[in-house]
């Protein structure tokens, strides 16, 4: 019988600048749903081996890979100009309190 899933808290900062920031969230959404990684791995259509090094940063994919699993576990990816980054941060923490 399989142990519960200890949920991970998402990152604080929304900004993915990294692998190991990108397998954060990923890891983050996958334990909050309560999916076992070789069901989250099946559903996205990945190896366990891939989203395992993925979520732990220890491997980089492709824009479409990423994309696809970001997409299948529920997750929005938002591309801004680095100029960008402080006020649309604000605007986002205003609007989540």
């Amino acid at each position: 019988m399989a142990g519960k899933i200890r949920q991970h808290p998402f990152p604080e900062s929304p900004i993915v600048d990294s692998v190991e920031a990108f397998g954060a969230f990923v890891r983050s959404l996958r334990t909050q749903q309560q999916l076992r990684i070789d069901d989250a791995a099946a559903l996205c259509g990945v190896s366990v081996q891939l989203l395992s090094d993925l979520e732990n940063g220890n491997r980089s994919v492709g824009l479409d890979k990423a994309l696809g699993i970001a997409q299948q576990l529920g997750l929005s990816l938002l591309v801004i100009p680095k100029s960008e980054q402080p006020r649309v941060i604000a605007t986002i923490k205003r609007q989540s309190s």
